[in-house]
């Protein structure tokens, strides 16, 4: 009798993982390809994060998209140091070594930002930018 329930949740489990993988696959990823990882790790209700503007990054595509050509994709910080990446678009490119603060939410990813000084950034996000 053991034997059968160990059975049966072993399976279980295989299925709630194999799912849980397929969702990932064909839920997640797609928007991880457009937004980078903060859409697949930011909290569900939104989190701050702050990066540092690298034109070196920027891909400037006119026929993409006529209102939003330039892409980047860089790296970004959660307040608490976290490294993930962000990838977004805008109507012009931005002042190279510009910090920024932004908001993402999970499968949303970049919601809004602005831009701040150096001085605004939380100490932890300062160490991992390695500017503390």
């Amino acid at each position: 009798m053991i034997k059968k329930v160990l059975i049966v949740v072993a399976v279980a489990a295989a299925l709630v993982f194999a799912g849980g993988t397929a969702f990932v696959n064909a839920v997640v990823c797609p928007y991880v390809d457009h937004m980078g990882e903060v859409a697949a790790t930011a909290p569900l209700c939104g989190g701050t994060y702050y990066l540092q503007v690298d034109n070196d990054h920027v891909d400037y595509d006119v026929l993409r998209d006529s209102d939003m050509p330039y892409r980047y994709e860089l790296d970004a910080y959660a307040e608490d140091g976290g490294a993930t990446t962000v990838i977004f678009q805008t109507s012009r490119e931005l002042r190279d070594g510009a910090y920024l603060r932004f908001e993402a939410a999970f499968m949303r990813g970049l919601i809004s930002w602005e831009e701040v000084q150096q001085d605004e950034l939380p100490s932890a996000v300062a160490q991992a930018m390695g500017r503390a």
